[in-house]
């Protein structure tokens, strides 16, 4: 059984990184279909606690009005879908053998961006309206050209990093 180490994820959380290094294993694992579900059902997991981890990290550094504005970002209200259901329906649409890599995005994505946009208005450098702005990017893609979802979610990521770390890269 031939096993990589792949870099899935730099997460750069206010002024470190958080590395995340995970073991895959190749189609030609040897498994079962169902056993490699499971493995990456696992490693899924697995990955999703690391960031988690990460993202209570950065929320302790944010006081009880941000944490309150992060949980409306991620889980939304009447009139507007949280980054939750973004990324669900996000994953839910893209093929197969890229949703474990979808979903560690979107996740490392939705940490970065709702601890930021969470902060005060004066402070914080994405505002309201780029949240709109990448949700309907998300949506349109979802429902107009889902192939080119992973070309959306890395414009996204580039953005937000350059508004995030502009001044250290």
């Amino acid at each position: 059984m031939k096993q990589k180490t792949l870099l899935i994820a730099l997460l750069p959380v206010f002024c470190f990184s958080f590395l995340l290094i995970v073991d895959a294993r190749g189609d030609s694992s040897g498994l079962c279909r169902a056993c490699q579900d499971i493995q990456h059902a696992a490693d899924l997991a697995s990955i999703e606690k690391r960031l988690l981890e990460a993202s209570n990290d950065s929320l302790e550094e944010l006081d009880q009005e941000a944490l309150d504005w992060y949980a409306k970002f991620q889980e939304g209200g009447i009139l507007f879908d949280g980054w939750q259901q973004i990324s669900e329906d996000v994953v839910e649409i893209v093929p197969e053998q890229t949703r474990i890599k979808t979903k560690i995005s979107m996740l490392a994505l939705g940490i970065k961006i709702g601890c930021e946009w969470s902060k005060d208005n004066d402070i914080r450098k994405i505002s309201t309206e780029m949240l709109k702005n990448w949700g309907k990017q998300l949506r349109k893609t979802v429902a107009d050209s889902p192939e080119q979802l992973p070309v959306i979610i890395s414009c996204i990521e580039s953005e937000v990093d350059d508004l995030l770390f502009k001044e250290f890269l």
